[in-house]
């Protein structure tokens, strides 16, 4: 099998080594690499997700942008992929972006969290620091939206005034 220029170095011409890398990254991520015929509708969620992330490994890559990877499945196969996703990153020596609007995976997860408004970078902080105290008003406004399972211990009163600005044509000012 060839790419766009030679031979991937995990690949053969007869496919042996791409399969042996195949059934050991499906092993890897806890799935029997046997179940290969099966098709995808025949798979659970979290299988779907272990899948998807041996295929990304399958490639040897040095960085993995994760696109909300768990925001589909249930807690408790939330917290399976994410420490998964944790495991990988240390065998592998993998860099992971990791895209998400769950606040409580991000500050679990993450090394440094990056926060976005209109599509430009607002607040970058390790997430202790980041969630202890925002410097940002739209990073302050999404902490205070985080959901307190306690209704008698609200977390703050984030309140949105007026229009949301339109990204395609942001207001002046520091974002």
């Amino acid at each position: 099998i060839s790419n766009s220029g030679g031979t991937h170095p995990i690949w053969s011409r007869d496919g042996r080594e791409l399969y042996y890398v195949a059934g050991d990254r499906m092993m890897a991520v806890g799935i029997d690499p046997k179940c290969g015929d099966r098709r995808p509708q025949q798979f659970s969620g979290g299988q779907c997700q272990r899948i998807s992330i041996a295929r990304a490994l399958v490639m040897e890559p040095e960085l993995i942008i994760c696109d909300e990877p768990v925001s589909a499945l249930d807690v408790s196969v939330q917290a399976q992929i994410l420490n998964l996703l944790e495991e990988m990153k240390q065998r592998y020596g993998l860099t992971l972006v990791f895209i998400a609007h769950d606040l409580a995976v991000v500050k679990n997860i993450s090394d440094r969290v990056m926060v976005m408004y209109l599509g430009k970078v607002c607040e970058v902080a390790p997430p202790d620091e980041l969630f202890a105290g925002p410097r940002h008003p739209y990073t302050d406004l999404l902490m205070q939206s985080i959901p307190e399972p306690d209704p008698t211990n609200p977390r703050g009163t984030a309140h949105i005034a007026g229009e949301l600005p339109s990204a395609t044509d942001p207001p002046s000012g520091c974002r």
